[in-house]
């Protein structure tokens, strides 16, 4: 309760704050939150932008939620993204489609494994080497960023004058639930939602996610105790890497059908905000990313409507960020 209590101050004073931005600037701050949420919630192609969000946005709060509760800040879900995307596309350009589902089984699995190696190097260079993972998270971004840029202008790409991949086999493409005009929800939601619950059950019911909150809240003890933190702490960034790769490997295999050039959308570093407002609870990234999809998903109607910037939204998310460390803080004095 004193985690909610936190987490419900912060939301208020983050509101509150945007208010009074808005209020000076000349826009109604009512009118302004009315119009973010119809614009997401009040139509069926709204809905359905807000699942797609929502499906990619609790992967990402995954992949920081995870490796923060076994204390360890992982930044890179970019670059995890990226790398788990450009897996997947790399199998799913293949002309396989005699293997019917199996094709897009296998897509999703590298992608699932090139987060997951992408996140375990991180891991791996603070264990041998004493390297934060603040910054080799931070720097495997950047890496990723031109593995990703240069494989999908050379070798992978779709032709002469283009900046993506060629589009990937109707075989490795991921089912869809409902479409709506152009607008498409794919099985993802039900994955990401899936895998939210069941690493939140292994977090409290196994032994090895005693061991991660073990490992988090003091890992001088759980070392004493005979718990091998470097071990933990890989196979946490293992999972969380997992995850964000799972998300780009959804990206590209539900959504786009191919890889852009400077892929990302940013969805890596909107896990960060995600995590934060779920308090590190793997179960807790589902509400929280539908308050982050929402922002996302009525950004243009804001901007359309009543010629608010887009950036009001990210300051929305920076303010709600410092105003959760800022309680929780407070809360941890008492």
């Amino acid at each position: 309760m004193k985690r909610l209590s936190s987490l419900i101050l912060a939301m208020g004073m983050a509101l509150l704050l945007l208010s009074l931005f808005l209020w000076i600037n000349g826009y109604p701050p009512a009118r302004v939150f009315m119009a973010l949420i119809t614009s997401a919630w009040g139509s069926p192609t709204g809905l359905i932008l807000l699942g797609t969000k929502a499906t990619l946005l609790i992967l990402t709060g995954l992949a920081v939620a995870l490796p923060y509760r076994a204390g360890l800040f992982n930044i890179g879900g970019e670059g995890q993204l990226s790398m788990g995307a450009l897996a997947a596309v790399a199998l799913g350009v293949q002309p396989w489609n005699a293997l019917g589902p199996l094709h897009g089984v296998l897509c999703v699995a590298a992608g699932c494994l090139g987060g997951a190696l992408w996140g375990g190097l991180a891991a791996g260079l603070k264990s041998r080497r004493g390297i934060h993972e603040v910054i080799t998270t931070i720097m495997l971004n950047f890496i990723a960023f031109q593995v990703v840029n240069e494989l999908t202008l050379g070798v992978l790409n779709a032709g002469p004058g283009s900046s993506r991949t060629a589009m990937i086999a109707g075989s490795a493409r991921f089912p869809l639930l409902y479409t709506q005009g152009a607008a498409q929800l794919t099985a993802g939601i039900l994955v990401s939602i899936g895998l939210a619950a069941g690493l939140s059950g292994m977090l409290y019911r196994t032994w090895f996610g005693f061991h991660l909150r073990a490992v988090g809240e003091n890992p001088t003890a759980a070392a004493y105790a005979g718990i091998a933190v470097p071990r933990i702490h890989q196979r946490a960034m293992w999972v969380g890497g997992g995850c964000a790769g799972l998300a780009g490997a959804l990206q590209v295999t539900g959504i786009d059908y191919t890889l852009y050039a400077r892929f990302g959308g940013g969805y890596g570093f909107d896990g960060i905000a995600v995590a934060f407002l779920g308090l590190g609870e793997p179960w807790a990234t589902i509400p929280a990313a539908l308050l982050i999809a929402t922002l996302r998903a009525g950004d243009r109607a804001l901007q359309l409507d009543w010629n608010v910037p887009r950036e009001m939204v990210f300051l929305l998310e920076g303010l709600l960020i410092l105003c959760i460390a800022l309680f929780t803080r407070m809360r941890s004095h008492e």
